[in-house]
């Protein structure tokens, strides 16, 4: 479908990848993983044609689409989220158009006249083509993934420039999902999405029809979605057959095989040295002496890249608080005439480990979606009681009413 060979990208001096020879067949589910700046982004936009490449070449099948989504930037405007999504169907509609002015044009046609005929014939080619591509259903189709994507119906006509740029990308992503074309790009598709959109995108993806090559820091997300990992390091690209964990599994047995011929090489170029250096100016070793040096010259050297670096940190201890570390009692907060929660009580014990979530409606959206609740008892009202030896990495006021 798509092939790459002997392909490379430079930025300047700085070398991101080389000899790159890699088939993309049509329903291949690949995440495309590497440390940052090896490279990642910029060979999903030679994918999709946005970029060039300065080695190699690239060959796509003949009728192939590509469809890219970055990581942000994109900005929409001058239509409502429905109308903007429906536009990716601009040729269904005209089709659509076509068979009402065709209807009209029969209505008014003698049924026993040839021209009557030509018009009929026209439509029911028109109609059945129109059938085929699922033409009667992409507003269902526009409304699923609105929905998946976690916008509301009332959404659906507000003005794209009304969301924030983290939902214009997801109205982004929202077209190139309805476009469906032979290969997805997404680079960070999640990077935007809630828990519920991020499941159902899972989801989706698990269903599509077509290839895909997607870019994420989520391994959960890519465990479930993918088959094929390709990885961007030192350099090359390296495939791996299974999700993320397989490909940890791989990459740990690849390494320690390279480390293992490095060491090999060095021995044996530091015999080849030491004959070299021992024998260079005796006349009987010459013939050898030279058959070393030349053993030296066509050597491939293996190379190890850097270690990946890891971020390490590390918490303070705090004194020992009481069990109880704080207590919210009916508590409720508003931005101006939007309610964001109310009468959400609950206690935090000493060594809970606590996750938030919650459903974003829109950048200023927001409501609880999980409470932990204290059990049935006297509640105060909209209280936070904090015992005095409890110690928070952050402080601040909160107005809670």
């Amino acid at each position: 479908m798509i092939q790459l060979s002997s392909a490379g990208k430079r930025y300047g001096h700085k070398l991101l990848f080389e000899g790159v020879d890699w088939l993309i067949t049509p329903k291949d589910r690949i995440g495309l993983v590497g440390a940052n700046g090896t490279g990642k982004s910029t060979l999903l936009k030679i994918l999709g044609k946005l970029e060039t490449l300065d080695y190699g070449s690239i060959s796509i099948a003949k009728g192939i689409s590509a469809g890219y989504l970055p990581q942000d930037g994109l900005t929409l405007s001058g239509r409502t989220v429905f109308a903007e999504c429906m536009s990716v169907f601009s040729k269904l509609r005209a089709m659509e158009e076509e068979m009402e002015q065709l209807t009209a044009s029969m209505s008014e046609l003698d049924h026993a006249s040839q021209e009557y005929t030509q018009v009929a014939d026209r439509y029911q080619r028109v109609e059945h083509e129109f059938q085929s591509r699922d033409g009667y259903a992409i507003e269902a189709q526009v409304g699923s993934v609105l929905t998946g994507l976690g916008f509301r119906k009332d959404d659906w006509n507000r003005q794209t420039d009304e969301f924030s740029g983290g939902w214009q990308m997801r109205i982004a992503l929202a077209k190139l999902l309805l476009q469906k074309p032979n290969l997805l790009l997404l680079d960070e598709p999640t990077n935007h999405l809630d828990l519920e959109a991020r499941n159902w995108l899972e989801e989706y993806l698990t269903e599509y029809p077509y290839a895909f090559v997607l870019i994420s820091h989520d391994r959960y997300f890519l465990d479930v979605t993918v088959s094929k990992i390709v990885e961007i390091w030192n350099k090359r690209i390296h495939f791996y057959a299974g999700n993320y964990d397989k490909y940890e599994e791989q990459k740990t047995q690849r390494r320690e095989q390279l480390e293992a011929a490095y060491r090999n090489q060095r021995e044996r170029i530091e015999q080849l040295e030491v004959f070299i250096n021992r024998f260079r100016y005796q006349a009987t070793k010459a013939k050898q002496v030279q058959s070393r040096i030349k053993e030296l010259e066509k050597m491939d050297r293996i190379e190890l890249p850097e270690e990946e670096k890891t971020i390490h940190f590390s918490f303070p201890q705090p004194k020992a608080s009481g069990r109880i570390v704080a207590e919210f009692a009916g508590i409720a907060k508003s931005y101006g005439e939007k309610e964001v929660f109310r009468d959400v009580s609950f206690m935090i014990e000493r060594g809970d480990r606590i996750g938030k979530i919650h459903i974003n409606q829109t950048a200023r959206r927001q409501r609880t979606a999980e409470r932990r609740r204290i059990p049935p008892g006297p509640q105060r009202s909209g209280r936070l009681l904090c015992p005095g030896s409890v110690q928070r990495a952050r402080s601040g006021r909160s107005n809670f009413r």
